[in-house]
């Protein structure tokens, strides 16, 4: 049993190699909470993420506490919805009167994943060798995770792999004897409570593993109450926080297309999609970097080796190979199907209905609408890829860690190696982007807006086009203006919206404006030229850096 001190130590390692990681790769420019150039430089999904806590933050506090007003025309909707991290956001909305005014939690939070994932993947590995070098060595593997290394500067609340690190560790002590018998529930509550404040798509992860735990539970350890109670405990406070952060306020669909686009490839383990040093990319479908799942060389090689090791130490046994597996699966189990009703549930969902490998569909799931519709509430089923990632690399881990002494150490040390140079293309791409970074100037840097948008308190963007969300571009470089100048967005690209609002919205503001009825507190943005009334009396229209736009004269 790991002692409590011990705990302390081995998470402190893995921990502070995970910042140590995090600072090679990305730097520490982005950590300051007042650097937002690289934010808005991106013009990608962080830049959504800071715009909707810039909105959140100056939105008065009301119930549910998580919502914003002013970004969506006249409806509010929840912060997590902008994939601004709940739980940061609420925390620094509370600190909100002594931040600077230009503030931004991303670049602490990227550190922050990394460290946690470093400390508990060193947890993770103390259930299989109480030794700090394994630990620490192993633990890189959990706080260098290649799926996500590509997502801290983009993506970036999808960064916290270590919520689901954390279930696996409470799989393993399933059977465990704590002091407080209702411990375990309480961790796994709290765990789901945080996946809820933090990303959403964390929850069914957590979710296929509390599955094989409860199979632990019912059939190895007959606690079948502590099961009820774990998921009736998760499921409802999480339900419960979802509630309090506005996860289901206002109208509109949870759901949305693209089921089955967005997936992982059977390829996936050892496709690096061009990311890699040392493996190139592999033939892929169009939206599948989402199942980006690629381990690494260096992961790839001990893969390999914990395959020799089995063969090879099943093989040496009497018998024939087959008997001799059979054995060991029949010695386990219980935990064999926990492990596979884990494993293959988490895969085959990334895989979603349409069974690929390369290039080529190797089945295609015929479902109902009805089940697809639902489905699309996480249509971004590759991402459930990761689950598997950590489980093979953690058995890969285990079964290398019964080589003796001398080889296993050497064996670690040269794959930790390969593994980290396996990144240096893509800490070269960082590099190169954090220089741009540094250069950044908004796209609107025309001495005619300060003019132009003197006493305007909302841009309206006109008429709204059915592929608004695609005009990512125009609406981050208005964004940035807006909270620079304190207005309000008469939409955004936001994860989830009421279209119909929006479009009727836009259409009524349109109308008016047309019909010579248009407000002198807004500024006018124009998808398209061709769409501003130039024959309204009283419309100044004009074309500044590159956009039409337009004021109702005072």
């Amino acid at each position: 049993m790991t002692t409590k001190k011990n705990k302390y130590i081995y998470f402190i390692a893995g921990a502070l190699l995970g910042a140590a990681v995090f600072i090679v790769i990305f730097g520490t420019g982005i950590i300051s909470p007042v650097n937002t150039k690289w934010i808005f430089a991106q013009h990608d999904d962080i830049t959504q993420h800071y715009v909707g806590w810039v909105f959140f933050r100056k939105t008065p506090w009301t119930f549910p506490v998580g919502l914003i007003e002013g970004i969506s025309a006249d409806e509010k909707v929840s912060c997590m919805y902008t994939d601004s991290i709940p739980l940061f956001a609420l925390i620094f909305k509370l600190l909100s009167p002594i931040l600077p005014e230009n503030f931004q939690y991303f670049g602490i939070w990227g550190l922050m994943c990394y460290m946690l994932s470093g400390g508990f993947g060193a947890l993770l590995l103390t259930r299989i060798k109480q030794n700090l070098f394994f630990t620490s060595a192993g633990s890189l593997f959990y706080s260098a995770f290649w799926p996500t290394l590509l997502r801290i500067t983009h993506h970036n609340a999808l960064g916290a792999i270590w919520l689901v690190i954390i279930p696996l560790i409470l799989t393993i002590d399933h059977d465990r004897k704590y002091k407080h018998r209702f411990t375990p529930v309480v961790l796994w509550t709290v765990t789901c409570i945080l996946a809820s404040l933090i990303h959403l798509y964390f929850i069914p992860m957590i979710y296929c593993v509390m599955l094989g735990y409860m199979i632990l539970l019912v059939f190895k350890d007959k606690k079948r109450a502590q099961a009820m109670i774990t998921l009736g405990s998760s499921t409802g406070f999480s339900v419960l926080a979802l509630w309090i952060i506005g996860g289901f306020y206002s109208s509109g669909s949870y759901s949305d297309g693209g089921f089955g686009i967005f997936s992982a490839n059977f390829n996936a383990f050892f496709n690096s999609m061009g990311k890699a040093r040392y493996l190139r990319s592999l033939e892929h479908f169009n939206g599948q970097y989402e199942g980006f799942g690629y381990l690494g060389i260096g992961m790839l090689i001990l893969c390999f080796l914990a395959l020799i090791i089995t063969i090879s130490r099943i093989s040496n046994k009497d018998g024939s190979f087959f008997k001799n597996a059979s054995a060991v699966i029949s010695s386990r189990k219980t935990e064999v199907i926990a492990f596979c009703v884990i494993f293959m549930t988490a895969f085959l969902w990334a895989a979603s209905n349409k069974l690929t490998l390369n290039k080529d569909i190797a089945i295609t799931i015929p479902l109902p609408q009805f089940v697809l519709c639902k489905l699309g509430i996480f249509r971004s089923s590759g991402r459930f890829i990761w689950l598997p990632c950590l489980m093979t690399m953690t058995c890969a881990l285990w079964i290398c860690s019964q080589l003796n002494k001398k080889s296993f150490f050497t064996a670690l040390t040269l794959c930790v190696a390969v593994q980290l140079g396996d990144m240096q293309n893509y800490c070269d791409e960082i590099r190169q982007a954090d220089e741009r970074n540094k250069n950044y100037t908004t796209a609107l840097s025309s001495a005619e807006w300060d003019d132009f948008t003197d006493g305007a308190e909302e841009i309206v963007f006109l008429p709204l086009v059915p592929d608004y969300k695609a005009k990512m571009k125009l609406y981050f470089d208005f964004a940035e203006l807006a909270c620079n100048k304190d207005m309000r967005l008469s939409s955004f690209y936001l994860a989830r919206t009421d279209n119909s609002i929006l479009t009727s919205y836009a259409d009524k503001k349109y109308s008016d404006l047309k019909s010579g009825n248009g407000n002198r507190d807004f500024l006018y943005v124009f998808f398209n030229k061709k769409d501003a009334p130039l024959d309204v009396m009283g419309l100044d229209v004009k074309e500044i850096d590159g956009y039409t736009v337009a004021r109702v004269k005072k």
